[in-house]
């Protein structure tokens, strides 16, 4: 069937395996009564991708699955009547999965870091549980959570004064579950100085042997570089520290940001955020060989577009020599998710980068995983006040487009879009907004044709493509 006018313009379109159904996903199918801050993104042991994130205003935290065709209705973890600390990006709460159980961990300010833990994947949760209670006259702040092989959760915090000076980097574990914890690791001990970022989080990583890796931003009169600490022994002493930061930025205000980590065997990743004066403001990345105590330069992560500026919020995941780093960055105007990758390790990191989406308004404060081949990607969207969730195949998303089969002009469009298929059989194409919603639905077509696009409004559109022989595309494109 043809539908109107023949065009001849060829487009590259953008491909995506084993993704459905769409480029981009509200969790929360554009519902935004659930809130949309700091979401975090982890992976079961049953390889299920799960989400978690917190709405403020009326506190609450919640959970979705995925489970390959959308996500889950959402299910609220219970907080156990506390008035826990709701901050931004990567200041808490923190979420964390491993051998069937999961983990929050939050703070209430002056009062203690506590943790609320499920035995089963999620489906029920504990009570929440003090992790650790400073003493009189100390705060505890800015709580992150790992899981080792065995279930077990670790805690780490910042350490202050009531003033919020005099700050370390305090860890604790627990071997029963959450139920209690042993007594406070000093993390930073050996750190160059005597303090760290009063403000600023960390990160733990759990390697595949068993040590625990530690970032933190350190405070050594103001130079504010990045550090991992490391332990041998379970995260009950940390006997070991590395700079991992060149940049050596020098602030005398709290920058409210620290690193992420990607511990694995023979090495450990961070990538950070630095507003050094003699590197620039912007996103860096270092890595850690634990065996020979080597730390690597300084590498420089380009932002995704040439015109953007204030790269922030890194965050780091891979396996072997296919690493991603995203962070935010400000860009037209507002705020997009960039994106670096490489399949060829570290040496390949800041030659390919890129928006994951130009949507309308701000898309902030990512987190990411790798599993199954594929980055898994979760941000906040200002405009529509949920969570999104992306996934990325490395080489594709707007990093190394394919001529394709099909192709459509114009785009942007007005009113009529027109397509082109260069190969035989019928097809059929699908219609959907930026958060995945279906528009529209078309089978049986063949040949060229014009699709008629006056009941869309304006705005960012994908229109899946799905052969006879099974290949499905996503071309993007915008609605003027």
């Amino acid at each position: 069937m043809v539908i109107g006018i023949v065009l001849t313009l060829v487009v590259s379109p953008q491909s995506y395996a084993q993704f459905t159904p769409g480029y981009v996903v509200s969790v929360t199918d554009g519902d935004d009564s659930y809130g949309n801050k700091s979401p975090r993104i982890a992976i079961t042991d049953q390889g299920e991708v799960v989400v978690f994130w917190m709405r403020t205003g009326n506190e609450a935290f919640y959970l979705s699955r995925w489970d390959g065709q959308g996500f889950s209705s959402p299910s609220q973890i219970p907080f156990g009547g506390l008035n826990p600390n709701l901050w931004s990006g990567s200041l808490g709460p923190n979420f964390a999965t491993g051998n069937g159980h999961m983990y929050v961990t939050f703070e209430v300010y002056g009062d203690a870091i506590y943790i609320t833990h499920s035995g089963d994947n999620g489906l029920t949760w504990d009570d929440p549980v003090a992790a650790f209670v400073p003493p009189q006259g100390r705060r505890a702040t800015i709580p992150t959570v790992a899981v080792d092989a065995d279930g077990q959760p670790l805690v780490a915090y910042v350490n202050t004064n009531a003033q919020e000076g005099d700050a370390h980097y305090g860890l604790v574990r627990s071997s029963d579950f959450g139920a209690s914890f042993s007594a406070e690791a000093w993390v930073n001990e050996i750190a160059a100085g005597e303090e760290v970022c009063e403000c600023c989080n960390g990160d733990i990583a759990v390697s595949p042997n068993g040590d625990i890796y530690v970032a933190f931003r350190n405070n050594d009169a103001n130079l504010r570089d990045i550090w991992v600490a490391r332990s041998t022994d379970g995260g009950l002493s940390f006997s070991e520290a590395y700079d991992m930061d060149e940049t050596d930025w020098v602030s005398g205000v709290c920058p409210s940001n620290g690193p992420h980590l990607l511990a694995e065997d023979g090495a450990v990743h961070a990538a950070f955020f630095s507003a050094s004066s003699s590197w620039g403001s912007g996103v860096y990345f270092s890595s850690l060989d634990p065996l020979l105590g080597n730390v690597s330069s300084t590498l420089t992560l380009p932002p995704a577009q040439e015109e953007s500026s204030q790269q922030n919020r890194p965050r780091i995941a891979g396996s072997g020599d296919t690493l991603g780093v995203v962070w935010q960055e400000s860009y037209n105007g507002s705020l997009e998710i960039g994106m670096s990758f490489s399949t060829t390790g570290i040496s390949g990191l800041g030659s390919d980068q890129g928006l994951l989406t130009e949507l309308s308004g701000s898309q902030r404060y990512p987190d990411m995983l790798f599993h199954d081949g594929k980055f898994h990607v979760v941000y906040e969207d200002v405009s529509s006040g949920t969570v999104l969730y992306q996934a990325v195949h490395p080489g594709l998303v707007g990093m190394e487009e394919e001529q394709l089969s099909f192709s459509i002009f114009p785009n942007p469009v007005r009113d009529e879009l027109n397509y082109q298929m260069m190969t035989q059989g019928p097809i059929e194409l699908q219609i959907f907004d930026a958060l995945s919603r279906s528009c529209g639905a078309y089978s049986g077509l063949t040949g060229s044709g014009t699709l008629n696009l006056n009941t869309l409004t304006p705005g960012f559109y994908h229109l899946r493509v799905h052969t006879e022989n099974g290949e499905t595309s996503v071309i993007r494109f915008i609605k003027e």
